[in-house]
């Protein structure tokens, strides 16, 4: 089978549904399929290369940030890619079109679909589904504009599939009565692998991952950290991993609130050094306003951590209180406090829930996902011939 995906991210570039799209063509390549990606270029990464078997085109976009991608951005690379896309299709011959986000990558599976007959999926990363409440909040009206486009791609599509029930749930807001389908994303359980920690260190280390833009959310944890100084009854340090735009405005919150001796700001690590860093630290912690599903708390539930984080879809469904981890209502800084300081201060149990972790997180082997989704196109071959 000839797979074609489009997906405006692709490592080094983006965040989580870049990663998505390299564990797809890693294992559809290992299952023994010919798998091409079109993606955004960026500054002087190469036009073409071939990643893990997977060949990858990079096209024009106006990409200026390599964590955080704008509307006009956005604009550029579904206009280029879908131009790029029906040039290729001649030469290439693809069986089926894999999409990673219905805006900006739907619209060449649209034109694919019309022009050439070919079948295509698509998967929701989370904010390509209108939400009533956006953020930023000026993504009401981009909705609202966009509202027919988002629906034209979904009803056209061979499958949509949404990473969480609560993404699932939201699209279907959007379109009440459309077959979502829901398949989660996937873990390279090789690569984040359990340790064994202490219920007692010499410091509790917490960690959280992502990129430094308001909609995580880190905001919410510097407030927090006042109250949680206060009520720990050990010492704890925090390790915040990622880049953004936003870093400035934290870095200074950190120091207006004092706080700034216990929280450090390593910036963006390559994917190789990520499992150490899980490895390294005793509570994952996420305070994002909304998610699809988050790749960041299922490596941190691989290597066995128990989790602190924003009850939002994505994350619901995999956290549970007192079970692994611990749920706080997002924007809620009390919460957030008081669940940090709980597992902070009880170490039996985080140890313990960092074992349900490990328990909880084995189904979700990147392996099995790929195989869903390679049963989709399968179907959808079966039903075009």
């Amino acid at each position: 089978m000839r797979i074609l995906m489009f997906n405006h991210e692709f490592p080094p570039i983006g965040g989580g549904s870049g990663w998505v799209s390299y564990f797809f063509g890693k294992h559809f390549v290992e299952a023994g399929h010919d798998v091409y990606l079109i993606t955004s270029q960026f500054r002087n990464l190469p036009k073409e290369e071939e990643v893990e078997g997977m060949h990858v085109q990079r096209v024009p976009a106006l990409r200026s940030n390599k964590d955080v991608c704008g509307v006009l951005e956005m604009l550029s690379y579904a206009i280029s890619s879908s131009w790029h896309g029906l040039r290729s299709t001649h030469q290439l011959k693809p069986d089926v079109i894999q999409i990673f986000s219905g805006i900006p990558a739907g619209g060449a599976g649209y034109l694919l679909k019309k022009i050439r007959g070919l079948p295509y999926v698509v998967f929701l990363s989370g904010r390509d589904v209108p939400s009533p409440n956006p953020d930023p909040p000026y993504y009401r009206w981009l909705y609202a504009l966009l509202n027919p486009m988002i629906k034209g791609i979904w009803e056209n599509a061979g499958a949509v599939v949404a990473c969480s029930d609560g993404l699932r749930d939201l699209a279907l807001q959007t379109a009440p009565d459309f077959p979502f389908k829901v398949i989660p994303d996937g873990l390279d359980l090789n690569r984040f692998s359990p340790v064994l920690r202490s219920a007692d260190p010499h410091c509790v280390r917490i960690l959280t991952i992502g990129r430094l833009i308001p909609r995580k959310g880190f905001q919410l944890l510097i407030q927090a950290l006042p109250q949680v100084t206060a009520e720990a009854a050990v010492d704890f340090e925090i390790e915040v991993v990622g880049d953004g735009p936003y870093r400035d405005t934290l870095v200074a919150l950190a120091k207006d609130l004092k706080v700034d001796e216990q929280i450090q700001f390593s910036g963006s690590v390559s994917y190789s050094e990520l499992p150490q860093k899980y490895r390294d630290a005793d509570i994952f912690v996420l305070c994002s306003l909304a998610e699809g599903m988050p790749l960041v708390v299922l490596e941190a539930m691989g290597t066995g951590l128990p989790i602190v984080a924003s009850k939002v879809q994505g994350i619901e469904d995999l956290v549970r209180t007192g079970v692994n981890g611990a749920l706080f209502p997002p924007n809620d800084v009390g919460g957030l406090a008081k669940s940090l300081v709980g597992m902070i201060n009880d170490g039996e149990s985080r140890v313990r829930m960092g074992r349900s972790s490990i328990d909880f997180v084995q189904k979700y082997d990147w392996k099995n996902i790929a195989s869903s989704y390679l049963a989709i196109y399968e179907r959808l071959l079966e039903e075009r011939d």
